[in-house]
């Protein structure tokens, strides 16, 4: 939760826009613990910790530019977490990928060894007990690494639906923190103009 709560704070200041403008973001915890805030709904069938509503203050209420720059700072600090967790998801993603693709070639392989044994030997089968032992056990191994395939199948789109909503995350916080370095260098322009006409 504490997680949660440091992200809050900075991203309230981010938006920017001359008229006061309603925001919401919402903060949730996945099902590995993983906290996260998003301006979007939580996936179906997780529970938002928090919903914060707020609205933007319009220009004549925003902070000073040196809390701005802190609050930027804070953003841009934030966006590298997002940086750093999507593409540790991405690498887990394409390892998953990798290992699920080997599997399945595994797999095709073992079936089409054991279904050109059943071919020579299987009328063979019913007169020799050692014969049909033998492609018992074949189909056995085959089977396992069938179902070890598709257990890592599924590992693998887990993996990559992780990396995709890191992805997600990692690009809204971009955007944020793009908005607020744009204002920033809005409240410095105003800033000389203002001590250029009171010279």
């Amino acid at each position: 939760m504490q997680r949660v709560l440091i992200y809050v704070i900075p991203i309230l200041f981010l938006f920017t826009t001359q008229l006061a403008v309603a925001k919401t973001l919402y903060t949730w915890t996945d099902q590995d613990g993983v906290g996260h805030i998003t301006a979007t709904k939580p996936p179906a069938g997780t529970e938002p910790t928090d919903k914060i509503t707020y609205t933007v203050k319009p220009k004549n209420e925003t902070p000073k530019i040196d809390r701005h720059r802190e609050t930027q700072r804070k953003a841009l600090l934030l966006e590298n977490d997002a940086r750093k967790k999507a593409r540790r998801a991405r690498r887990e993603a394409d390892e998953a990928k990798k290992t699920m693709e080997a599997a399945i070639e595994e797999a095709n392989r073992m079936k089409a060894e054991t279904d050109e044994y059943i071919r020579q030997w299987g009328i063979q089968a019913r007169h020799r007990k050692s014969i049909k032992a033998k492609i018992d056990r074949k189909k056995d191994t085959t089977n396992q690494a069938v179902a070890e395939s598709e257990r890592l199948i599924k590992i693998a789109t887990e993996a990559e639906a992780k990396a995709q909503a890191a992805e997600k995350e990692h690009n809204d916080l971009q955007q944020l923190s793009s908005e607020s370095k744009a204002y920033t260098r809005t409240l410095e322009a105003e800033k000389k103009e203002t001590a250029l006409q009171s010279e």
